[in-house]
C-alpha cells in the first residue's frame, strides 16, 4: 500500500459507533439513516481499527476515536468532528491520512497527529445535503514526533451526502498544507477524497463501503497516490 501502484497490500476496517440524538425518532428506520449521515446534528462517537497488511514495510494498525460534536443553530449546523489516532507501525508508512508527512522508518508506537474538522452545513439544501468549512492537522505526537508531521496544517474542507430509503452515499474531500512547524521536517500537501456508501437491508443491518483515496503531492509521481481496490 506504502507503493502506489506497484506494490499489493490489504486493508481490514471494523467500526463501532455510538449515536445520541435530541429529539426522538418514530423507527429503527430514521435512527438509522441520521446516524449513517455524517451531516446529520446526531451527537456520535464513531471508533475505528484499521489494519494495514502486506506493504515493503510491514504492517500498520490504526485505532481511531472519531468524535462527531454537533451545533445546531436556526438555519445552519455546525459539525465539528476530532479525529484522535493512536498507530503501531513496523516501519515507515505514507499513503495514510492520518500521515500526512512520514518521519519514522523504523517501527514505532504512539500518538499520531490529531485532526479537527468543521462543516458548516444549512438545514434546507434539497435532496442533497453538503457542508463546507475548515480542516486542521496539530502536531500532537510530542515529544518525538515519529508518528505526525511535526507542522500545524490546515485546509478546506467539503462534503456531499444523499439519502433515500435504502441508500446512503456521500464523498468527503479535504485539502491541507503545513504551514509552520519544525524546521527540520518536510512540508506537507495532501488531499484525501473518501466516498461512501450505505445500503440498508432492513431489521437494523446495513452494508457499507468507506475508502480513502490519498493524494501526497510533495511525494514522488511512483509513490504520490493510494488507491484501494475494493474496499
Amino acid at each position: 500500500m506504502y507503493k502506489c501502484f506497484r506494490n499489493i497490500s490489504f486493508v481490514i476496517l471494523v467500526t463501532i459507533q455510538i449515536a445520541y440524538a435530541e429529539h426522538q425518532f418514530e423507527n429503527t428506520e430514521d435512527w438509522l439513516r441520521a446516524a449513517q449521515n455524517p451531516l446529520a446534528p446526531v451527537f456520535s462517537i464513531p471508533v475505528n481499527y484499521t489494519f494495514h497488511g502486506g506493504a515493503n514495510n510491514g504492517d500498520a494498525s490504526i485505532f481511531a476515536l472519531e468524535p462527531i460534536m454537533p451545533v445546531k443553530l436556526s438555519k445552519i449546523n455546525i459539525i465539528n468532528q476530532l479525529s484522535l489516532n493512536f498507530i503501531d507501525t513496523d516501519g515507515g508508512i505514507t499513503g495514510m491520512k492520518e500521515l500526512p508527512q512520514l518521519y519514522t522508518s523504523n517501527s514505532a508506537t504512539g500518538l499520531a497527529d490529531l485532526n479537527f474538522t468543521s462543516y458548516f452545513s444549512p438545514t434546507d439544501t434539497g435532496n442533497i445535503q453538503w457542508g463546507v468549512g475548515p480542516t486542521f492537522v496539530f502536531p500532537s505526537d510530542y515529544p518525538k514526533r515519529e508518528l505526525g508531521g511535526g507542522k500545524f496544517s490546515a485546509g478546506p474542507a467539503v462534503m456531499f451526502v444523499k439519502q433515500s430509503e435504502l441508500w446512503t452515499v456521500g464523498l468527503k474531500a479535504k485539502q491541507i498544507w503545513s504551514v509552520f512547524g519544525s524546521n527540520g521536517r518536510s512540508s506537507a500537501s495532501q488531499m484525501t477524497l473518501e466516498p461512501f456508501a450505505n445500503y440498508n437491508i432492513g431489521q437494523g443491518w446495513y452494508l457499507m463501503s468507506d475508502m480513502d483515496m490519498i493524494a501526497n503531492w510533495n511525494s514522488n509521481t511512483n509513490n504520490r497516490w493510494t488507491i484501494p481496490v475494493g474496499a
